[in-house]
């Protein structure tokens, strides 16, 4: 069915390490994303209808998703949405699973309310009581407060809608600073960044044995023919995003990742069916859909039962870091969605990030191989030093040595990290008009205020 829109298509700019802009005019992309944005609102975050419409589903988005209207089902755990009040998509959420497009709800929950740990960070969530010395800590302070104003690193007639930033340094927590209504425990979503969540989560399996890069022939969809090329797609390919399918993530109506991500039962499969466009590790092109594939031959090499499966982020990772709040998105067949869909608190992303900077360890442990991470810290050529393994650079060409890894995503989700003196900066919100926020510029004003020296933006844009 067409959008009952049809003067224009429904914009929504999509994330990537660069510019993407995506054009959607599927009304059941347009209803999907409302029931599933509302879905995990209201039984993952605990929020309500009337906070979101504003910003998640508001005119910045496209102000045609008013049109939209949702029904909720606190106790089956399920919203429904469609034009003028017709519910022609529905989103379901699983206790420990947050929400998925076309399953059944398993009931509201509750919604994640996780109080401040009054222990030091990280293993509370309090500032150390002996901080690490800065620089410039007023400047810093200044800095942090600037970046919940208007116009202070971008466009003055557009609010940023910055929700939290937290800010470590030589490891330790100097600042967590959160917008009223949220907590620096406040699980908020990820857009792209889930993709370097998705990359620390195959290197596990990969040294458990379960995986290997160069394994092809990944998908049995892929080898029913003995000529589909895309028998030689191997796991290094999709991790590098240099499969060569013919996924659209760049522009035109009915753009394939909110397709994926709204209106598709399986995002991985919707991806795997693209055709072989180029051949495999021949050109670098971004792709969410690259990232859901892998997510979706991870849990066929892992060898897990399903309710195995559901459990392994946080077994394997969130557990092992600390990341309490912590939630991964499924889509209705039950394979995560590594391309979006990771939720947790800005302290939680700091730990995260701060395993990055330590070569995977975390609490006195490995959580991800220091192999791997040297992997996801070095970038591939293909990408003119941009990218590698699910991983973005703010700085950084292949050989540089001072480089910044960058998880970005869509609406102003950044974690900056700079393993040389173990900085992490966390800046979450939610503002889909790119001219609100500019990291570049917020950086420089936080870099000099810690003391670092770190390499500013030089990537290409897309």
């Amino acid at each position: 069915m067409r959008s009952l829109i049809p003067a224009a298509a429904l914009l929504l700019t999509l994330a990537s390490c660069g510019k993407v802009q995506e054009t959607v005019d599927a009304l059941p992309v347009a209803s999907g994303l409302v029931a599933r944005t509302l879905c995990t609102a209201i039984f993952v975050q605990g929020r309500s209808e009337e906070d979101v419409r504003p910003f998640e589903l508001g005119k910045s988005l496209d102000s045609r998703l008013g049109l939209i209207k949702a029904s909720v089902d606190r106790e089956a755990g399920e919203v429904s949405a469609g034009p003028l009040g017709m519910n022609s998509m529905t989103a379901g959420h699983t206790p420990g699973l947050g929400c998925a497009v076309a399953r059944p709800g398993e009931g509201p929950g509750t919604p994640s309310n996780m109080p401040i740990d009054p222990r030091p960070w990280p293993a509370g969530d309090t500032v150390s009581p002996v901080p690490p010395k800065i620089a410039n800590p007023a400047a810093l302070d200044a800095a942090i407060a600037a970046a919940f104003r208007t116009g202070s690193y971008g466009n003055p007639a557009v609010d940023p809608v910055t929700r939290s930033i937290v800010i470590i340094h030589n490891g330790e927590l100097v600042r967590s600073v959160s917008a009223r209504g949220f907590t620096p425990n406040t699980p908020q979503y990820s857009a792209s960044m889930a993709k370097t969540i998705s990359s620390a989560l195959v290197g596990i399996l990969a040294a458990q044995g379960k995986l290997a890069v160069a394994d092809t022939g990944l998908l049995p969809e892929w080898t029913v023919d003995p000529k589909d090329p895309r028998r030689a797609i191997s796991i290094d390919n999709l991790l590098n995003m240099e499969s060569g399918l013919g996924f659209n993530e760049d522009y035109g109506p009915g753009g394939d990742p909110a397709q994926m991500l709204y209106a598709e039962n399986s995002a991985s499969l919707f991806a795997a069916g693209k055709p072989q466009r180029d051949p495999p590790g021949t050109r670098w092109y971004y792709s969410s859909g690259d990232t859901n594939i892998l997510m979706r031959v991870a849990r066929l090499k892992s060898g897990l039962s399903d309710a195995q499966w559901d459990a392994f982020p946080r077994n394997a990772l969130f557990n092992p870091l600390g990341m309490r709040t912590a939630i991964f998105e499924q889509d209705a067949g039950g394979d995560f969605i590594g391309s979006t869909f990771v939720f947790a608190g800005a302290l939680d992303w700091a730990r995260f990030g701060l395993m990055l900077a330590d070569g995977g360890m975390a609490n006195g442990r490995q959580v991800v191989p220091a192999e791997w991470v040297a992997r996801m810290s070095t970038p591939t050529a293909l990408s003119g030093g941009r990218y590698s393994t699910q991983t973005c650079f703010r700085g950084g060409v292949p050989g540089q040595k001072g480089r910044t890894l960058e998880l970005a995503g869509y609406a102003g989700q950044y974690v900056t990290i700079v393993p040389e003196t173990r900085t992490v900066i966390v800046r979450l919100g939610f503002q889909p008009d790119r001219s609100a926020w500019d990291q570049e510029r917020f950086l420089k004003a936080v870099f000099p205020a810690l003391g670092v020296t770190a390499p500013y933006e030089n990537r290409k844009e897309d």
